[in-house]
C-alpha cells in the first residue's frame, strides 16, 4: 500500500513556536541580533510573525532554556552570547581561559588604591593584618562584551607591578608572568550566587535584580607566597562552572 503524503514526515509543518525560533535563532546567528540586544515586545513578536503571544513566549522559552540565547530581564528579552563554561579543576587566569577556549580576553581598570591588609584579606591571604597590600577593581570583558567585575586584593610583593600596569592591560597575568615568570600553583575558589552591587550593575549593564555567579579565590605561587584574593562577580549569562569528580579507590 502506497503512504499517503500526509504519512511523510516531512510533509507535515513544524510547530508554530520552532518556526518562530529557528527564525529568531538566525537573526542571532547572523549577528542581526548581538548579545546585549533586547528583543521586541512579545506582542511586537506575535503581529511579525502572525501567532499568538502564547505561541512567541514558547518561542522564546526554548531559545532560553533549551539553546541559552536569551534571558529575561523584567518583562523584556535579551540576547546573550553563548555560556562558557570554566573548568575548575584547573587554575587559570581571566585571560588565559579566555583564550583557552577561543575567545579575546580584554579588560579595563576601574580603580586601584594602596591600602592596608583587613583581617579577612590577612586571614585569606596568609599575611600579618595592616600588611600593605592593593586593592585593584576590573571590568574583564570576552570579545568586548563586558562579561565580569573582578576586585582583587594583591600582596605587598606585587604592588610595584601591579600598581604600574596600564588601565587597559588585557590580562594582568600576562605582565605578571613577563615581568616574573609563571606564577599560580594552588587555588582555593568559593563559588555562590549574589546579586550586584550598584557598581556591578553599572559597570555591566544589568539590573540590580541580575543574578551573579560569584567565584572568591585565593591563590598561592609555587614557593608558597600569597599572591591574590579575589572576588569575581559573573554575569549568570556568560559563564557556567564545570567540576569533574572521580571516585578513590578507598571510597568504593
Amino acid at each position: 500500500m502506497l503512504a499517503s503524503p500526509d504519512d511523510d514526515p516531512a510533509s507535515v509543518p513544524a510547530p508554530k513556536h520552532r518556526t518562530v525560533s529557528s527564525a529568531l535563532a538566525a537573526d542571532i546567528d547572523a549577528g542581526r541580533l548581538r548579545p546585549g540586544d533586547f528583543l521586541p515586545s512579545e506582542s511586537a513578536l506575535a503581529r511579525r510573525f502572525g501567532v499568538a503571544r502564547g505561541t512567541v513566549r514558547r518561542a522564546l522559552d526554548e531559545l532560553s532554556d533549551a539553546r541559552e540565547l536569551l534571558s529575561r530581564q523584567g518583562n523584556r528579552w535579551i540576547v546573550h552570547r553563548r555560556i562558557l563554561a570554566q573548568d575548575a579543576t584547573r587554575l587559570r587566569s581571566f585571560g588565559q581561559w579566555a583564550r583557552a577556549i577561543g575567545h579575546e580576553p580584554g579588560g579595563r581598570t576601574v580603580s586601584g588604591a594602596l591600602g592596608r591588609a583587613t583581617a579577612t584579606e590577612a586571614r585569606t591571604l596568609g599575611i600579618r593584618p595592616r600588611s600593605p597590600v592593593f586593592r585593584l577593581t576590573r571590568l574583564q570583558s570576552i570579545d568586548d562584551a563586558p562579561v565580569m567585575v573582578k576586585r582583587t586584593t594583591y600582596p605587598e610583593w606585587l604592588i610595584p607591578t601591579i600598581s604600574d600596569l596600564p588601565d587597559d592591560a588585557r590580562s594582568i597575568m600576562e605582565i605578571v608572568e613577563r615581568q616574573h615568570g609563571p606564577q599560580l600553583a594552588h587555588g582555593e575558589h568559593l563559588i555562590s550566587a549574589t546579586l550586584p552591587t550598584s557598581e556591578d550593575a553599572r559597570l555591566l549593564g544589568v539590573s540590580r535584580t541580575t543574578p551573579l555567579l560569584r567565584i572568591q579565590r585565593a591563590a598561592r605561587t609555587f614557593d608558597g607566597r600569597p599572591f591574590e584574593s579575589s572576588d569575581d562577580r559573573y554575569l549568570a549569562t556568560a559563564t557556567a562552572i564545570s567540576i569533574v569528580n572521580s571516585a578513590r579507590d578507598d571510597d568504593a
